[in-house]
């Protein structure tokens, strides 16, 4: 079947160009990934470059100063800045042919790594700044794309629109996305559609994943200090027992998901990753103790949906019912991040059934949603959107998880990431997959 329907893809595509002798669908692939091995090359330095030298975010200079320089050898001529994000590289394309303006994305910025500690010796590249390491990917994301501006602009005639190149800083941070979002820079270049990739470890490298609607929770912030009588550590009886209390509203807090939420309509996950009292002596019991953490979920936490107490204010409620049985007086706080981010239903059904005939992975659909969270959820409310995952695993490289110092990603996945985005970049301006 799926040779059948390449067979009628490639005769309508010789009628429509009406030229002689049209390229068997067969040479017209081959073409593709002859021109695939020609951008390699690109993401291949860039990937040794950028995760060699990771930086922070709103810190990304060498790697702007770097892709600004390999855009400008390319042949790229316009640029766009975003003020609230400096180290931004926005690079503008047009074709000259009618189509939309999309927008590609990868970030920038990489994560501290605990303790200051190095990346680990057996990993090739291997970051030469110590504390500081790519344990996300956005090195691979970013080279991947400086390679599909390589390949573009190598073969302008495939394209349609406007191709807006968008590698963003300060994903891990806040000021990225919601910078750029907010300083109104993709609205003024006219951007219709966005799209981006993420690794995914444990993928096998050559398959893709895609889904509709909702994918990634989003991600909330909250505060939360317990305080009472402190008293002697030989005499707990004389206070609250406030580190002890706080304890056992910790647990609490975070099996209320489980107990006191319908988890079934409305996933939550509360993950507590500060715990932090000090009374400023071995043998005295604190009277305060400070809690941080985060909330995902697919729903607006603060505000919530029309009829429905919010989560934040549920767990507000519980908390309070808790600290009263121990006499305690509680502050909660909670502040939204980014916000879910959602796959656009429309573009996703166009694009699928082109994905299926012609990109030469595995495409893995179907529902799949995940508690991490990313700030590309700033972008969909505003245009349509899709984010794919990225298989990044094969020969042992690959299986480390994301923020950890054991993560990596095979070389071989660039290939199939510049595919995947050369097919964004056909298929976001002109609704076709062209290049056969």
């Amino acid at each position: 079947m799926i040779a059948a329907a390449r067979l009628m893809a490639a005769c309508a595509f010789a009628i429509v160009l009406a030229a002689p002798g049209p390229a068997p669908a067969q040479a017209q692939a081959a073409d593709v990934q002859a021109a695939i091995d020609r951008a390699l090359p690109v993401a291949r330095e860039a990937y040794a470059y950028l995760h060699a030298n990771p930086e922070l975010g709103h810190k990304e200079v060498l790697a702007q100063r770097y892709l600004t320089d390999k855009l400008k050898a390319l042949g790229f001529t316009e640029f766009a800045t975003s003020p609230s994000a400096p180290t931004a590289v926005i690079a503008v394309f047009d074709t000259g042919r009618p189509g939309r303006t999309i927008a590609l994305r990868a970030e920038l910025d990489a994560r501290p790594l605990a303790g200051n500690a190095s990346e680990p010796a057996s990993h090739s590249p291997r970051s030469a700044i110590p504390g500081v390491m790519h344990t996300c990917g956005h090195d691979v994301h970013a080279s991947i794309l400086l390679a599909t501006a390589a390949l573009v602009r190598a073969n302008p005639e495939r394209f349609s629109g406007k191709l807006v190149f968008l590698f963003q800083p300060a994903e891990e941070v806040a000021g990225g996305a919601d910078d750029i979002v907010r300083d109104g820079v993709l609205s003024r270049l006219g951007v219709e559609r966005i799209f981006a990739l993420h690794a995914a470890p444990g993928m096998p490298v050559g398959t893709i994943g895609l889904t509709s609607g909702a994918l990634l929770a989003g991600s909330n912030y909250f505060t939360l200090t317990l305080s009472g009588k402190g008293s002697h550590a030989a005499a707990p009886q004389d206070g609250n027992d406030v580190l002890l209390s706080a304890m056992r509203i910790a647990q609490e807090l975070s099996y209320a998901p489980a107990r006191g939420i319908d988890v079934a309509s409305r996933p939550v996950v509360i993950s507590i990753t500060k715990f932090a009292a000090d009374s400023g002596a071995m043998n005295v019991l604190p009277d305060a103790v400070e809690m941080k953490g985060t909330i995902r979920a697919f729903e607006d936490v603060v505000k919530g949906a029309p009829g429905t107490p919010p989560l934040g204010q549920l767990l507000g409620e519980r908390i309070a019912k808790l600290s009263a049985v121990y006499g305690l007086r509680a502050t909660w706080e909670v502040r939204p991040a980014s916000p879910p981010t959602t796959n656009d239903a429309a573009l996703y059904d166009k694009l699928l059934p082109m994905l299926g005939a012609h990109f030469s992975g595995r495409v893995q659909t179907g529902e799949s949603r995940s508690m991490f969270s990313e700030d590309f959820a700033y972008y969909t409310p505003l245009m349509p959107a899709l984010y794919a995952s990225l298989g990044v695993s094969r020969d042992g490289l690959g299986d480390g998880g994301l923020h950890t110092a054991d993560f990596t990603a095979h070389p071989d996945a660039l290939r199939t990431g510049i595919e995947l985005m050369t097919r964004f970049a056909e298929f976001g301006a002109a609704d076709a997959i062209t290049w056969r």
